[in-house]
This record gives structure tokens, C-alpha cells and sequence, in this order.
């Protein structure tokens, strides 16, 4: 969208996590008066490491790998810390064995219904069925396949029937492997901040004011506001709430881990955890003593943070009433909570790319056209 509004914008961001920080830096490159507040103590949201009192570094909200291939992103973060090269690859536990996810075709062998496995994957559709998140996985995976690897583990995860989420997640994730592989996203640039998502944070934000343990703001007093809080929570749940999900976590000392190859592992089987993260591997960090978090979904509610969008037909719907609401507004919302969006972390900073001319034209837009850009944007994700 070409910029049309040049002069310099005062301009509050609410949320300092990926996509509120990243905005909160590239408009205030342009010259712009940019603040931001963030209702914790910390900066990052959701997108923070610690380290434990063995001096290992973690994620407390749970593994948050980098990959992308734009190179504008790769660029972008790589000027706030370095990235350690970390390849990611995902096992998943099926009847105590241990295979890779995606599946592998060499995979199949260790299934006792191998023979039915192929059959199966011969017989699949040429086009993936859209109707719902089931239908498309079986699609791309077979009838057994998806009993083993995806029923379980997305019933645990979302708290509902797979056949009642949404179909559009199921291609851009999901895939069956005939190459070999198991890299979780090939051809891509991957790593970790050598120092932490906290540190790339913080670097990000140098120099621009952040007001912490403060979620109150009065829009009157900027331009606009762009805002990575839950978009119905900004409105007062006017049109109802939406659901999202949770997790919680639990951690494991020295425990022994099955393979250094995989930095997470999925638990389809498991009554409780839907999967098990090694940070050791994941940070790259040599030591005698693993450091393994483990998490259970849970329904996100007054004490259980909003983590994931529930993308469900009815959610869908929920949120255009908001989202066409907001843009009567001088709010312009951002990030997976705001968007109401499954977004990985390179999408997390490239909606920010995406979101800067919407920002600086906010003022000239009329509300239809700030809806069908925001909408356009929230699409091509």
C-alpha cells in the first residue's frame, strides 16, 4: 500500500511481544513517535527466556523456534542477537516408539498395518479436503495415520472434536514425508538467539520508552494505537468471547531424553501432556543435566493466559464482528492475539512489516478499507 501520510505520527503500541515490539521498532525507523506499555513486569509477552538456578537457558511459555525464508526477517532480528543454527526436528511417541513428525515414509516400516498405511496413501485424494481440520489430515495422511499421529493429540490440544476446527491449518503445517527427511521446515533458515528471546527483545527495543504493570491507556491522547492484546478483551467482549487455549507447564530434572536429533516430542498417547521440550537441545547447550518441560493444554480463562487461537467457524465469525467493529476506531490490532491468528515467529514479525503502511495511512483510511487490508494481511498467513 503506498504511504500517503508522512508526517510524524505519535503512536502507542500495547503488548511487548514479538509483533509489538518488531512494529514499535520499524515505525520508529521512519521517524515516528512510538511508546508501548505491557501489563507484566517484563518485556516479550509470551516471548521470553529465563535460566534456572543450573544456569540453563529456557522458554517458560514453552519452545519458540526461529525459521523463516525471507530474507528481510532473517535480516531484521539478526541485527538484535545472533541465532545459533539450531535445526528443529519433532519425534512423537506411538506405542512407546519413537518416530519423526512430519512422517516419514521409512517411518511406515514400524507399523504393524504398514501394508494398509500404503494402501491408504496410494488411495488419498488428489485435491485435500477442505470441509474440516479431520477431513484435511485425512487427506494428506490416511485414515490410520491420522488415528495414531493427529486425533488424539489435536482433540488434547484444542478441547474439541477435530471436526470442528477449521480446515485452513491442517495444509500449512501438516505434510507426509516420501524425501527422507525430517527436518521440521526444510530449506530454511533456522536457529535460536544466542542469548535469548528476552535479550532480542530488548535489543529490539533500545531506545524506545515501555512502560511496564500497565494495560490502560486512553487512545484520545495518540494517533494510533496498535494493539496485540485478545481483540475482544480490548472491547470488552462486546460480541462475546473468544476461545483460545493454554498450557501448563511442568519441568523434569536429568531425566533422560529418547533422542538429541529431536528438540521436542509430541505425546498423542499421553493422558495429560500433549508434548516434551529439551531445552539443552534446543539452546545447543552442552551439560550433564537435561531441563524438560513438559505441557498440558488447558482451556485459557482469568488465570490461564490466552496462548493459541481456537479457529473455529463460530470464533470466525466472533471475530469479524470485532475486527469491523475496531476499525471505527483509532485501534489497529496486531500479533496472534489481537489478529485472533495462529502465527509462527517469523510470521509474528512480518505481520509487523506488513502492518506499518496501515498504520501510517490509518488516519486516511476509511473503516471499509481498514477492514479489508487488515483482513487481507490476516489472510496471508
Amino acid at each position: 500500500m503506498e504511504t500517503k501520510q508522512r508526517q510524524k505520527m505519535k503512536i502507542l503500541i500495547v503488548g511487548t511481544g514479538l509483533s509489538g515490539s518488531s512494529i514499535a521498532r520499524l515505525l520508529k525507523d521512519k521517524g515516528h513517535s512510538v511508546s508501548l506499555i505491557e501489563k507484566e513486569n517484563y518485556v516479550g509477552g509470551l516471548c521470553i527466556t529465563r535460566i534456572n538456578e543450573d544456569s540453563l537457558k529456557y522458554e517458560p511459555f514453552g519452545a519458540r523456534t526461529f525459521h523463516t525464508r525471507n530474507p528481510k526477517i532473517k535480516d531484521f532480528v539478526t541485527k538484535f542477537d545472533d541465532f545459533n543454527g539450531y535445526t528443529h526436528r519433532k519425534g512423537m511417541i506411538i506405542n512407546e516408539k519413537l518416530f519423526p513428525f512430519p512422517i516419514t515414509l521409512e517411518a511406515i516400516n514400524d507399523f504393524k498395518e504398514k501394508d494398509k498405511i500404503l494402501e491408504e496413501l496410494r488411495n488419498r485424494p488428489k485435491e485435500i479436503d477442505r470441509s474440516n481440520f479431520k477431513k484435511a489430515c485425512i487427506s494428506i495422511f490416511g485414515e490410520t495415520l491420522y488415528g495414531y499421529f493427529i486425533h488424539n493429540y489435536t482433540s488434547k490440544m484444542w478441547g474439541t472434536d477435530p471436526e470442528n476446527l477449521t480446515a485452513e491449518w491442517a495444509p500449512k503445517r501438516l505434510e507426509f514425508r516420501n524425501n527422507g527427511h525430517d527436518d521440521l521446515f526444510l530449506g530454511q533458515w533456522q536457529g535460536i538467539p544466542v542469548n535469548g528471546y528476552s535479550f532480542l527483545i530488548e535489543e529490539t527495543l533500545k531506545g524506545i520508552p515501555v512502560k511496564l504493570n500497565t494495560s490502560c491507556f486512553n487512545s484520545d491522547d495518540y494517533d494510533v494505537v496498535v494493539s496485540s492484546a485478545p481483540i475482544d478483551q480490548m472491547l470488552d467482549f462486546k460480541f462475546g468471547k473468544l476461545e483460545y487455549r493454554s498450557l501448563r507447564f511442568e519441568y523434569k530434572k536429568d531425566e533422560s531424553w529418547e533422542n538429541n536429533r529431536y528438540g521436542t516430542i509430541n505425546l498423542p498417547q499421553d493422558a495429560r501432556f500433549i508434548r516434551k521440550c529439551n531445552f539443552n537441545v534446543l539452546h545447543k547447550i552442552e551439560s550433564r543435566k537435561n531441563f524438560i518441560q513438559y505441557q498440558e493444554p488447558i482451556k485459557a480463562d482469568d488465570n490461564n493466559v490466552a496462548m493459541y487461537p481456537v479457529n473455529t467457524e463460530r470464533n470466525e465469525e466472533i471475530f469479524r464482528e470485532y475486527l469491523k467493529d475496531i476499525c471505527n476506531l483509532n485501534i489497529c490490532p496486531i500479533g496472534r492475539l489481537g489478529l485472533f491468528k495462529y502465527l509462527n515467529m517469523d510470521d509474528a514479525v512480518e505481520v509487523a512489516f506488513d502492518m506499518v503502511s496501515v498504520v501510517e495511512n490509518y488516519l486516511s483510511l476509511s473503516v471499509d478499507k481498514r477492514y479489508k487490508i487488515i483482513n487481507e494481511i490476516r489472510q496471508k498467513y
